[in-house]
């Protein structure tokens, strides 16, 4: 019986046989070429012969004593995992994305609220600290109380005797004569003639200086008639004030107002009170008449 290896080939063969040039010499012959006759059928070649089975080596098996009998694991049951769907990583970008809309969404509405109401309570501070300092201006550390008006003839009352006669002599000018004169307890309203032939308003107030009310007027008033300063009687008003209140029957502190005028070439004076009652006097304030 032939004895092969362990890759299957019977031991002394020789695997190179047959192989070019190399080839032994005991390498079988080719087998002539047989002519063929005209009209003889075709045989079939033969069959090769099947290549020889190598026979099964007895395996050997080592034993190194008794040994105990061994038992199969148990089995685990079987249970199949759900396919889930693969998780995708986030990347460190998408994380400050929203980190910066969270900021921009809640962090900057209440920045630029805080901002807004600081500036306006800054402003609303800020107007009243100024409204206060100009109110705290505008009053007067020690407020005077309202001066009362001079009635009748008393006090500082132009109709007294020396208060007109002062202010007679702030009025009188050589460039100018009386067209009309108003005279009342809390000042003098004077018109005047200038020697252009315009008109001027003056007004005297009780301890002060002549004021002129706006500019002289146009000329062409040199017809205007007028009277001297002479011929005004500085006790005339005093005295006529005084009478006349006793003859209506009222106080002298109702008195309004005095007008000097002329009539018939003669001088005379008005003295007006309350409730539209008046009278009339001479030049040197000698009581006429009353009306009514």
């Amino acid at each position: 019986m032939p004895k092969y290896d362990a890759f299957g080939r019977e031991i002394g063969e020789d695997t190179f046989s047959g192989l070019g040039s190399g080839a032994s010499d005991n390498a079988t012959p080719e087998a002539e070429a047989v002519p063929m006759e005209a009209g003889s059928p075709l045989r079939e070649p033969e069959p090769y012969p099947p290549p020889a089975q190598p026979e099964p080596q007895p395996q050997q098996v080592f034993t190194a004593g008794p040994q105990a009998p061994q038992q199969a694991p148990p089995q685990r049951p079987f249970v199949p995992n759900p396919m889930r769907p693969p998780r995708k990583r986030r990347s460190g970008r998408g994380l400050i994305f929203v980190v910066l809309i969270a900021l921009f969404v809640f962090v900057v509405p209440v920045v630029c609220g805080g901002v807004v109401i600081f500036n306006a309570v800054d402003g609303a501070t800020e107007t009243v600290r100024n409204g206060l300092d100009a109110t705290i201006k505008a009053i007067p550390a020690t407020p005077e109380p309202p001066a009362v008006p001079p009635k009748g003839v008393s006090g500082e009352s132009l109709v007294r005797r020396a208060n007109f006669a002062a202010a007679l002599a702030k009025l009188r000018s050589s460039e100018l004569r009386l067209t009309h004169l108003r005279l009342a307890p809390d000042r003098i309203d004077a018109q005047l003639l200038t020697r252009a032939g315009k008109l001027r308003l003056m007004q005297v107030k009780p301890g002060g200086e002549p004021e002129q009310l706006g500019p002289d007027s146009g000329s062409g008033f040199d017809s205007a008639r007028t009277f001297a300063f002479s011929r005004l009687d500085p006790g005339a008003p005093q005295r006529l004030a005084r009478r006349g209140a006793r003859k209506l029957g009222v106080p002298v502190s109702t008195l309004q107002y005095l007008v000097p005028s002329e009539w018939s070439g003669k001088l005379r004076w008005a003295a007006y009170f309350e409730r539209g009652r008046y009278v009339f006097g001479d030049a040197r304030g000698r009581y006429e008449r009353s009306y009514p």
